[in-house]
């Protein structure tokens, strides 16, 4: 597979910077040997631009400017030090250098805040000016020298800013990649906890179910198992799915498996409300939840009776979805109304686990107590309105005014 050359890597960037600065230097050397043909002024000129290349490297590189931060965050000393050796040649072989100045002058506007950096860059050019003047250059060769100054300052901020915004586009699209795998490790994990959670619940109790029954009710005992069977090839299927990212329940098929589930564990069950004719992505969301609340009721509750509702609910001129579910589980002295979405009472995260689902298409989730019922009620927006009227689905609807409680049954 080709590699893809869109990005520049940042080791291009600071080679390609190192490369440049390199021939700005060899121009320095060239410059201050024309002037001092010893042998000496030759090892000078050699030695002064080498360290000034060295800390312009150091202070143009991130990597470099970095570890430097971490000893001095203002960079006085190794600044001051390159300013020093800038005027070096002046002072030992009367003749200054262009390069050395614009190196200094781009060290400048790399590391020191705007205005001062950009006030150090006018002045190093004024006194590249009236230096050259002073030691007996001509105006040509002193505007020359400023001019060399300038675009080697420039250039070299150009240079280091343009390794700054490689190195950070190159961080940002590795936080970005690890971004996306955290992603898809939740929605991973999230989906095996809507399939397990329910499946292996729905397996133990139909499990539990036929061997209480063998001896006693063969016939039952085998249609619990073959039941069981069905459930556990459903959750291998399911599992291919998650693994290619193609999982999507529908809510009509998981208030039938509910139903069955629900008869096992001998819990009535009724429903109400059209669940065929809804937007799939809303279908999806709302089968988890059912899925997630069948589940805490198997755990958590001793229910007989469990009624699930689906109904059109219009706030202004936003259509909503609101599913029901509610069951005469609730135990202890549980005390009536509104409930966050919270289980600490039984140390589990299914509630979290479904409000986040429900705000995933801008929904909600409440829970309450009412007269001995629990009851969860999730919002959700209808994306789509559904392709045919409200059909009535269970056959004894009921209200919560006139609920009461069956005598308790033990899973």
């Amino acid at each position: 597979m080709r590699r893809s050359t869109a990005v520049m890597p940042p080791k291009y960037a600071m080679t390609l910077m190192s490369v440049i600065l390199a021939g700005f230097a060899v121009i320095g050397v060239a410059n201050l040997i024309k002037v001092s043909h010893t042998p000496q002024g030759l090892t000078l000129a050699s030695a002064v631009v080498s360290c000034c290349y060295v800390l312009q490297m150091a202070h143009c590189s991130p990597s470099a400017r970095g570890r430097l931060q971490v000893v001095n965050r203002r960079f006085p000393w190794t600044l001051a030090l390159q300013a020093l050796l800038s005027l070096s040649p002046v002072l030992f072989l009367g003749h200054q250098s262009g390069a050395l100045a614009g190196f200094l002058a781009g060290a400048c506007t790399v590391l020191l805040r705007a205005k001062l950096a950009y006030a150090l860059f006018g002045v190093i050019n004024v006194a590249v000016l009236v230096t050259a003047l002073a030691t007996g250059d001509d105006l040509f060769t002193a505007a020359f020298m400023v001019l060399s100054c300038a675009s080697i300052g420039l250039i070299t901020t150009a240079l280091s800013r343009l390794v700054d915004l490689v190195t950070e586009l190159h961080r940002r699209r590795e936080e970005s990649a690890w971004v996306a795998v955290s992603r898809e490790r939740v929605r991973f994990t999230q989906d095996l906890h809507d399939l397990f959670s329910y499946s292996l619940s729905a397996i133990t109790l139909k499990t539990e179910l036929a061997n209480r029954l063998i001896g006693k009710d063969d016939a039952q005992a085998r249609q619990e198992l073959s039941e069981s069977l069905a459930i556990t090839r459903a959750a291998l299927a399911d599992v291919r799915t998650v693994v290619h990212g193609r999982r999507s329940l529908r809510l009509v098929d998981e208030v039938e498996l509910s139903k069955r589930v629900l008869d096992s564990a001998g819990i009535e069950m009724t429903t109400e409300g059209d669940f065929r004719h809804i937007e799939p992505r809303v279908g999806n969301v709302l089968a988890v939840v059912l899925r997630e609340a069948v589940t805490n009721m198997l755990r958590h509750s001793r229910a007989t009776r469990c009624e699930i509702t689906l109904a059109t609910t219009c706030d202004g001129q936003l259509r909503q979805l609101e599913l029901t579910v509610a069951n005469d589980g609730v135990s202890g002295p549980a005390a009536d109304g509104p409930h966050v979405a919270s289980e600490s009472q039984h140390g589990g995260s299914g509630l979290e686990h479904m409000a986040a689902r429900a705000g995933q298409v801008g929904g909600s989730l409440r829970t309450e107590s009412v007269d001995g019922w629990f009851v969860l009620v999730v919002r959700v927006p209808a994306l789509r309105p559904p392709a045919a009227p409200p059909v009535t689905v269970a056959t004894s609807p009921t209200t919560f005014e006139h609920l009461s409680s069956g005598p308790e049954h033990g899973l």
